[in-house]
């Protein structure tokens, strides 16, 4: 049994008479539902999407080429079936590969998401990293020296980037870059699995702001150092800076 019986019990005052407990009882119950209001109208106004801030939304699959040279390039055809969960239908995944060599193929896939502003909660979106989706999906975190990489293409260097290493169950490897932008500007990643990081970023913008937001995650089978010289890429991430990278 959870509960033990007493030995020598304890005396239990007597309540007092009706007419002293009254006052006592409704002044605990008023004062419960006006702080149940307040924090009801604190939670509204801190957790509530933006109003629309009236950017036009931005065509994400015009950043990324559908044909590019010595590039077999494809579309991912079923990604709608995670718009309700993702709370957008802005998106879109397209896939480049090539040999490089006899039996050497280099990969490279690029995956855009958009919210208008007023539409998620920076929280909502900072919940769906790679950290949080990939290993759900048959992929498994691997060591990496490197969990934040800085970046950059000939032309230019890139905001400070997530980076992870996975593997699937039949040993391909992808190295993994993502940033989330809010209002056209890079934020800090917060971790989806703790909770006190992600009501950090509700108490931080509020969304009383408006603004709008994109992820964006770039893999590859092979390390930056490996990619960023190719003219695809810098297309890609030049075409990418509209957004905020």
């Amino acid at each position: 049994s959870l509960e033990t019986r007493a030995e020598n019990p304890v005396a239990v005052a007597a309540p007092p008479p009706k007419s002293e407990s009254l006052p006592g009882s409704r002044y605990f119950f008023w004062t419960a539902i006006l702080a149940s209001v307040a924090l009801g109208a604190f939670y509204f106004s801190h957790a509530r999407p933006a109003e629309s801030d009236g950017k036009p939304i931005p065509d994400l699959a015009a950043f990324l080429p559908e044909r590019a040279d010595g590039w077999q390039v494809s579309s991912t055809p079923n990604l709608y079936q995670f718009a309700g969960v993702l709370q957008t239908t802005h998106l879109v995944e397209r896939t480049y590969q090539r040999l490089i060599a006899p039996g050497q193929l280099v990969q490279l896939t690029v995956y855009l998401a958009y919210w208008p502003a007023g539409t998620a909660t920076v929280s909502r979106v900072a919940s769906h990293t790679p950290d949080a989706c990939w290993p759900g999906s048959g992929w498994s975190a691997k060591a990496s020296d490197e969990m934040r990489a800085v970046l950059r293409v000939p032309e230019r260097p890139l905001p400070a980037a997530e980076h992870r290493l996975f593997q699937n169950s039949e040993g391909f490897a992808q190295h993994v870059w993502f940033w989330h932008i809010y209002d056209r500007r890079p934020i800090n990643y917060r971790d989806p699995y703790s909770v006190p990081a992600l009501l950090e970023l509700a108490w931080r913008y509020g969304f009383r702001q408006p603004g709008d937001q994109c992820f964006i995650r770039i893999s590859s089978n092979l390390p930056w150092s490996e990619i960023s010289h190719e003219a695809l890429v810098g297309e890609i991430v030049s075409n990418l800076a509209a957004v905020g990278l």
